[in-house]
């Protein structure tokens, strides 16, 4: 409300505030490109998984055409599109299917496809373990328990598993630490390998959830563009990011050329490594292809790459660092120590090794970037949490009865966000940068869709340092220099814009 006020004598009427036009663009744009990738990230996650667990553990054949398999993906996703379209419906008719009865279904639910999942895919081992520590770490028959006897049996149960598993592993007579596919398979009953699959029934039932939640955010979303719009190295950073998202996103309409020649076209010898010209802006490669074009494809995989990665790392970084500060205790120390492993390990050989044990596609430069990239959000998510698990307003959550998911999830988790989110923007300049380095040295698929890093690879590959063909290795890297560039910008303001300590006084 502001202060305008119309004087009818008999009565007095405040005009509601109108905000400025960019406020709202800003608002509603954020919620359509949250909720678009929210969408388009778990038809990705859920095809992925459907593929891996239908190939990989069931073994009901490969990834063709008519196939089983395609068959059960398009099963998994047409059920996934019910699933969202009867959630949509029922929430339009105000039903409220995420309170009581049915949302605590929902969320068993959930939690019991998640369990069969690690049992199949990870082992019977490490899903007896998740399954003990959701469902069975504070059984409601031993609530009159002292915490001593408690504390053994917890841990006397972990205990057991990680001693039989060490032992397995040590005398290499495997069963615990065996997926469970490995079982059924040969025992006919590859079906059940499938059945997690369908945990894109629950996930979906959840998602109207989650993008009310999303349009719920824009109040927040328009706070941060008030301040954000003061800065200008924030708006150049902008700037420089949306314009090479821009080129990304329509880069069949902006490139002279496809980024590969025709398959099966003859060679012609005349386009090879030609200097700029009016045809070719950037001159060509040692394949004749365009090299202008091949830098604007290449923009969809680097900033795919870096989105993705650093997503995936921030959410592993986020969990662990939840977990571990809220919970305290054993384990804290536990997590924490391995996350101190992981900050000793060597970045680069490790992506190496991984690339060359498990294959150089797009997936797999893509979790090797993110394993080796969440500890950091980790150890700074886990401060904030030890932080906020003594304030007053989770101790009266706690004595009015609310759970320790509903308070980390509604009372932690939104106070960490700022932080989350600094992260996260560094976090793909780190993904980015990453790419380009192994790229460069040619552990990637160098024969696909080029990103920056694999043209510099070719660059390097054909001499052109040497020939000084600069059109061939100058855009590239000032494109991955700009881009570095734009998000260190955008995190910089970020910070300040979250951070009343450093956002200082505005004249």
């Amino acid at each position: 409300m502001n202060e305008n006020i119309i004087d009818n004598k008999s009565s007095i009427e405040m005009l509601p505030e109108k905000k400025p036009i960019h406020l709202r663009i800003v608002s509603i744009g954020a919620f359509l490109i949250l909720t678009l990738v929210l969408l388009v990230m778990m038809d990705l996650l859920i095809v992925a998984l459907a593929e891996n667990l239908a190939i990989s553990h069931a073994g009901i054949g490969e990834l063709v055409t008519d196939g089983p398999v395609s068959t059960y993906v398009l099963a998994i996703r047409a059920s996934a599109i019910v699933c969202l379209a009867i959630s949509i419906w029922f929430g339009l008719l105000g039903e409220r299917m995420y309170l009581h009865t049915p949302g605590r279904i929902l969320q068993k639910l959930l939690i019991i496809m998640v369990c069969i999942l690690i049992f199949i895919m990870f082992g019977i081992g490490v899903g007896s373990l998740l399954t003990f520590s959701v469902f069975f770490w504070n059984p409601k028959q031993f609530v009159d328990w002292k915490i001593r006897n408690l504390t053994i049996y917890r841990f006397g149960f972990v205990g057991i598993i990680l001693a039989i598993m060490i032992g397995e592993m040590v005398f290499g007579q495997p069963f615990l630490t065996l997926p469970l596919s490995s079982l059924l398979t040969p025992a006919g009953a590859w079906a059940i390998s499938l059945i997690p699959g369908f945990l894109a029934i629950p996930l979906y039932l959840f998602l109207p959830k989650v993008i009310r939640d999303i349009w719920n955010m824009r109040p927040s979303v328009e706070n941060f563009w008030k301040e954000f719009v003061y800065h200008p190295m924030g708006m150049l950073g902008l700037v420089i990011i949306g314009s090479i998202v821009f080129v990304a996103v329509f880069a069949p309409f902006i490139a002279p050329y496809y980024w590969a020649n025709p398959p099966g076209s003859p060679i012609n010898l005349d386009e090879l490594l030609q200097p700029p010209s009016a045809e070719h802006i950037l001159g060509t490669n040692h394949r004749g292809e365009d090299i202008f074009s091949r830098i604007i494809y290449g923009s969809q995989i680097s900033l795919l790459i870096g989105f993705v990665a650093s997503v995936v790392a921030v959410f592993l970084g986020t969990t662990v660092g939840l977990i571990a500060g809220y919970y305290g205790g054993i384990l804290d120390i536990i997590l924490m120590r391995i996350t101190d492993v992981f900050l000793c390990l060597p970045t680069l050989p490790l992506m190496l090794i991984f690339l060359v044990l498990f294959g150089q596609g797009l997936q797999n430069v893509i979790i090797v970037i993110a394993i080796l990239g969440w500890t950091g959000t980790a150890r700074m998510v886990r401060s904030e949490a030890l932080s906020l698990r003594e304030q007053p307003l989770t101790e009266a959550a706690h004595a009015l009865g609310a759970s320790d998911g509903y308070i980390l999830i509604h009372h932690i988790l939104p106070n960490t966000l700022p932080l989350i989110l600094a992260n996260m923007i560094l976090g793909v300049v780190t993904a980015i940068l990453s790419e380009a380095g192994i790229a460069f040295l040619g552990f990637v698929d160098i024969h696909g869709q080029p990103s920056w890093g694999i043209i510099l690879h070719w660059a390097w590959k054909n001499a052109a340092l040497l020939a000084n063909k600069w059109w061939w290795f100058i855009p590239p890297g000032v494109l991955i220099m700009l881009t570095t560039l734009g998000f260190v910008f955008i995190s910089h303001t970020a910070d300040k814009v979250v951070n009343p300590r450093l956002r200082g006084r505005r004249s």
